[in-house]
């Protein structure tokens, strides 16, 4: 079921398409988490930044920049989509990721580039954010199975959590039993909608002063 304001797997498949016909190389499920990752750093000045760098050096030689403008306009929507998800009370975020119906080895690396994008982005704007996840002890559980009534974790945390998730793969154990995987994927996707908003919601001040050139 989609949520108000959420991504569709119609949606993904058309701007993934758009991509790669205009000859962006950046994959989308990684240049949606760049994305929020700036939105969270710096707002969505910072991710519109961050966007026309990434597709000017990411395309193709020999692209026409004229067949750039429709997608670039698609690419602008999806930052001001995100943004609003963010932002609002309606907890609608979704990371753009395959459909359910994907083949799992799409799914898990599509989720694994997300955060990937995630993190490099974050640590590009906010190095010294980024620079405070090594310092932290880790939890004795991976975060899709801490105790639900555990305090939620720091941004610290959530980047350890998000480098792992960065590395995940499937094993042939998992491969075999479609259902658990599912499962599990499912808790990390969740893990990952429901942490993007926390991180988002503890750098609202550090947005807030950037935007009033408070450095």
């Amino acid at each position: 079921m989609t949520t108000p304001g959420s991504h569709t797997s119609l949606e993904y498949d058309a701007l993934h398409d758009s991509l790669v016909h205009a000859g962006v190389v950046l994959a989308l499920p990684e240049l949606h988490g760049a994305i929020c990752g700036e939105l969270c750093a710096g707002g969505t000045e910072a991710a519109l930044g961050w966007l026309e760098q990434a597709i000017a050096d990411d395309q193709a030689d020999d692209v026409d920049p004229l067949s750039l403008v429709p997608v670039r306009d698609s690419l602008h929507e999806l930052v001001d989509a995100s943004f609003r998800e963010l932002e609002g009370d309606s907890l609608s975020f979704e990371p753009l990721l395959p459909n359910d119906d994907a083949p799992l080895a799409e799914q898990v690396q599509a989720l694994a580039a997300w955060c990937q994008g995630f993190l490099a982005a974050l640590g590009e704007s906010a190095p010294e954010i980024a620079a405070d996840r090594g310092k932290r002890p880790r939890a004795a559980a991976p975060a899709a199975e801490r105790d639900s009534q555990a305090e939620p974790p720091d941004i610290a945390e959530i980047l350890s959590d998000f480098a792992e998730i960065s590395r995940a793969g499937i094993t042939d154990d998992e491969a075999a039993d479609r259902d658990q995987a599912d499962f599990a994927l499912a808790e990390l996707k969740e893990y990952t909608r429901v942490s993007t908003q926390l991180v988002f919601d503890e750098l609202r001040a550090r947005r807030s002063a950037q935007s009033h050139g408070v450095h």
